[in-house]
C-alpha cells in the first residue's frame, strides 16, 4: 500500500474507533447512577462509618448528660421574659453540641460548585466507562491495522500477549478498587486531627480523576509481565538473567509503590507486594517463552 492508502485506512480505524466511543458513552450514560454508585462506594462507606462512629460518641455523652439532669438536645421552654438561667442553659446546650459536632453535623458527601456541575461529572463518567466499554473493539482496530506490516514469526507473541495483557489489566483495575477502600479509611482518618466539627465537601471531578489514576496506575503496572515477556522474544532478557538480577525486581516493587496516586502505606504496599510477585512470575513466564522459541528453533531443517 502507498502513503496515502495507509493514512486513509488509519483515517476509517480512526472514524470507527470514535464510533464505538459514541456508542459506549451513550450506553454507560443511561446507566449512570449504578456506575457512579459502584465508584463512589469506597468513599460512602467510609463516610458511613465515621457518621456512625461520632453518632455513638455523641449518644453516649448526651446519655451521659442527661443522667446528670441535662439534655443538650431536649431543653426545657424558656421562660416568659427570659431568665439568665435559660441563657446559661442554652449557652451550655450550644457548647455541647460544638465539642459533640456527631449529634448534628454529619460528613456530607459531593458538592457541586457550579449550576453545570452534575451535568458535566455525569457525562466525564459516562466517556470513562463508555471508552471501557469499548476497548476490545478499538484494540481490534489498532491491530488490524498494525498485523498486516508484521510476519507470522511476528504475529505468534500477539495471540499470547493479548490475552495475558487483559486479565492482567483485569486483576490490576480490581486491586486497585480494593485498595480505595483502605485509602479512603486512611486519608479520612485525618479528618480527626482538625478543630472539631469539621467535615467533607468532596468535589466529584477531583474524586472521578482519582479514581481513574489509581485505576491508570495499578493496571500499567501489572502489565509486568507481558513487558518482560515481550522483551524476551525478542531475545533481550532471559529467564536466567532475570533470576539473578532479582534486585532490579524489588526496585521496581518500590518505584511502583511509591508513585502509587495515593500515597497512603497500605495502598503503596498492596501496589509493591503483587509487583514484586509478579516479577518473580515473570521469571516463569519467560522460561515458557524460551521453550517456544527452542521449539520453533528445532522444527527448521538446516539447509
Amino acid at each position: 500500500m502507498e502513503l496515502t492508502e495507509h493514512l486513509a485506512e488509519l483515517r476509517t480505524r480512526l472514524m470507527r474507533s470514535i464510533l464505538y466511543l459514541l456508542v459506549g458513552t451513550i450506553v454507560a450514560y443511561q446507566f449512570f447512577t449504578p456506575l457512579y454508585n459502584f465508584m463512589y462506594k469506597p468513599l460512602e462507606k467510609e463516610i458511613k462509618r465515621l457518621n456512625a462512629v461520632r453518632s455513638r460518641t455523641a449518644a453516649m455523652e448526651r446519655a451521659r448528660e442527661a443522667d446528670l439532669g441535662f439534655d443538650p438536645l431536649k431543653l426545657p421552654a424558656p421562660h416568659n421574659p427570659v431568665t439568665a438561667d435559660d441563657l446559661l442553659i442554652r449557652d451550655r446546650a450550644i457548647a455541647w453540641m460544638y465539642t459533640h459536632p456527631g449529634a448534628i453535623n454529619q460528613l456530607s458527601g459531593d458538592v457541586f460548585r457550579g449550576f453545570y456541575e452534575p451535568f458535566t461529572v455525569q457525562l466525564k463518567l459516562s466517556m470513562i466507562f463508555g471508552l471501557i466499554l469499548v476497548t476490545p473493539l478499538i484494540v481490534q482496530e489498532l491491530a488490524l491495522f498494525i498485523l498486516p506490516a508484521l510476519t507470522p514469526e511476528e504475529r505468534k507473541p500477539l495471540r499470547m500477549l493479548l490475552p495475558l495483557s487483559i486479565f492482567l489489566l483485569i486483576c490490576g483495575v480490581m486491586v486497585a478498587y480494593f485498595t480505595l477502600f483502605f485509602a479512603m479509611r486512611w486519608f479520612l482518618s485525618y479528618l480527626e486531627n482538625f478543630p472539631t466539627g469539621a467535615t467533607l465537601l468532596q468535589d466529584p471531578n477531583d474524586y472521578i480523576m482519582f479514581f481513574v489514576k489509581m485505576m491508570a496506575a495499578f493496571g500499567i503496572a501489572f502489565q509486568l509481565p507481558v513487558v518482560l515477556m515481550t522483551l524476551g522474544f525478542f531475545g533481550l532478557v532471559t529467564s536466567k538473567g532475570l533470576a539473578k538480577q532479582w534486585r532490579w525486581g524489588v526496585v521496581i516493587a518500590a518505584l511502583g509503590g511509591l508513585f502509587t496516586p495515593s500515597n497512603d502505606i497500605i495502598s503503596m504496599a498492596l501496589m509493591s507486594i503483587p509487583l514484586l510477585l509478579l516479577y518473580f512470575g515473570s521469571i516463569f513466564l519467560v522460561k515458557i517463552v524460551e521453550r517456544i522459541k527452542e521449539k520453533e528453533k528445532a522444527k527448521v531443517k538446516p539447509a
